[in-house]
């Protein structure tokens, strides 16, 4: 081995012997100091005295072989040290050397200590890591509930959707059939306006209800279409009409455009919009006017509605935008949720709704609507029409529908306008009926009970069906509307359905004889 160069070796032992204090004591053959060399004071002997650390090494010794060396590397002594033990035999006296272990028991310890921190911190990990696995499970059984909740409110959405918009549909379209026969009878006329005026405000009391519970759904999002705005503006004018015919009042709704094209928005969500805002004036308008006027630019569209009514009182006019606010108008009648929607409406829409009121003057609101279409670089994308070019072979129409009184009231409506309809409640007969009676035109409900319109419509069309299917549904979502068309339909129409506006298409059409 080679050994140290001289200044590393003395450097290597004077740092090794200041760090170990050595004391050696070398004793005779009967055990007593012959020669002592090194810090005896730094072990608490300080006068010297030794006897203590004898008794030790002759304990430490008792069985041991005397001519051989012995290493003790921990042996604790008085006053707390602990020391290095080593015999080693010698001639003519044996030596005990003596070092310091305080350091090496503080690493030691140091080492101990870290040990069982981490082993603490394993077992705080591993009880951590269960804790984990316990939140996750109970996240994960929470998320199973709220999906099912979810999944129930939907449910509930649709049902309530389809039990709440059929019966309207019967409503107001009986009432539209019988209003002609009605006119010369002022009383009967009367007794139908009123029947009409509140089909008016079921429709809309209905609507806003779903709204408020399809709030923050979901599926539920803006669905943009192209739509003519003067479509829109006739729609809802049919729509108001009866409410301010009943009072007495003039009712105009306008639509103007400067552009060159049709606008893009979620056409069901602005006619809801507008029949709120009209109704509601309406209500608080007991003579004058209400008027309304839509106004497209190209990029945004503009909803005004103003009326010569009651007006709002300034310390209310917030409050009118609260849910439920039935006490905001000075007590008046309705539900409170007319104008609570339309804001939910709008600001889902990324629009603006500015309220101005004059007590006893009257009340205009301003609605204003980005089109948000980043998407339309080319021509805007438009969805299959309501109201499709379609050419009937002859004058047969079949009308699937579980709802007898739907059925009989588009037989009696097509019986009228020269159509030959036939009604048909059992869906579990509909090919065979369609194969027998050759008609031009089906139309069918999608929620039939035990069968899907959808189902029967896709296997009328696996049947190579040549003619025209009408699907209409209380549901007027995207999806219905999509799987409708993909199921082969040529037309999809919302409930409650526009009486007026489905004869009036249906007139325009051109079966051959």
């Amino acid at each position: 081995m080679n050994r140290y160069p001289p200044k590393v070796a003395a450097a290597l032992q004077r740092n090794l012997i200041d760090r170990a204090h050595p004391l050696v004591l070398s004793v005779d053959a009967d055990g007593q100091v012959r020669e002592l060399q090194g810090d005896a004071a730094h072990y608490g002997h300080v006068d010297g005295d030794v006897r203590v650390l004898l008794r030790l090494v002759d304990d430490m010794l008792v069985g041991a072989d005397r001519q051989s060396p012995c290493y003790w590397p921990l042996v604790a002594i008085a006053h707390g040290h602990h020391v290095a033990l080593q015999w080693i035999p010698d001639q003519p006296f044996d030596h005990i050397v003596i070092t310091d272990s305080d350091v090496c028991n503080a690493e030691l310890t140091e080492r101990q200590q870290a040990a069982n921190e981490l082993a603490l911190s394993s077992m705080e990990k591993s009880r951590t890591i269960r804790e984990l696995k316990k939140a996750r499970i109970e996240l994960e059984q929470r998320s199973r509930v709220l999906t099912e909740t979810q999944l129930f409110q939907r449910r509930l959405i649709d049902t309530l959707a389809h039990d709440l918009r059929t019966p309207l549909t019967s409503i107001s379209g009986y009432a539209a059939l019988l209003e002609p026969y009605l006119k010369d009878d002022l009383a009967l006329h009367r007794a139908l306006g009123a029947i009409q005026r509140n089909a008016v405000y079921l429709k809309s009391l209905a609507e806003n209800l779903l709204e408020l519970a399809r709030h923050g759904h979901p599926e539920t999002h803006i669905q943009r279409h192209a739509f003519a705005l003067d479509d829109l503006a006739r729609d809802v004018e049919t729509i108001v009409r009866p409410m301010a015919d009943g009072k007495g009042l003039a009712l105009t709704v306008s639509a103007s455009s400067s552009a060159h094209r049709s606008p893009f928005y979620d056409q069901l969500k602005l006619q809801q919009i507008l029949i709120n805002l009209l109704s509601n004036a309406v209500r608080y308008t007991p003579t004058g006017r209400v008027e309304a006027n839509l106004d497209w630019d190209g990029k945004t569209l503009s909803l005004v509605v103003s009326d010569t009514g009651i007006g709002i009182a300034a310390e209310y006019q917030k409050r009118v935008f609260e849910p439920l606010n039935r006490g905001a108008q000075q007590g008046r009648e309705g539900a409170g949720l007319g104008l609570s929607i339309v804001q939910q409406l709008v600001e889902s829409m990324g629009g603006t709704l500015h309220l101005q009121s004059v007590l006893g003057v009257g009340t205009r609101i301003e609605v204003r609507l980005p089109e948000e279409a980043p998407e339309m670089i080319g021509p805007p994308i438009v969805r299959p029409s309501d109201e499709p070019d379609l050419t009937l072979h002859n004058r047969r129409v079949l009308i699937i529908d579980d709802d007898v009184d739907i059925c009989e009231l588009l037989v009696w409506s097509l019986r009228d306008a020269g159509y030959e309809p036939e009604m048909l409640s059992d869906p579990s007969l509909a090919e065979a009926r369609v194969a027998s009676f050759d008609p031009a035109l089906v139309v069918i409900d999608v929620d039939l009970g035990a069968r899907s319109g959808l189902a029967i419509t896709q296997e009328l069309r696996l049947r190579r069906f040549a003619g025209a299917i009408i699907v209409f549904s209380g549901a007027s979502d995207t999806l219905t509307r999509q799987s409708a068309e993909k199921a082969g339909a040529n037309a999809f129409l919302p409930k409650p359905l526009d009486l007026r506006r489905f004869l009036s298409w249906m007139q325009k059409l051109r079966p051959s004889k």
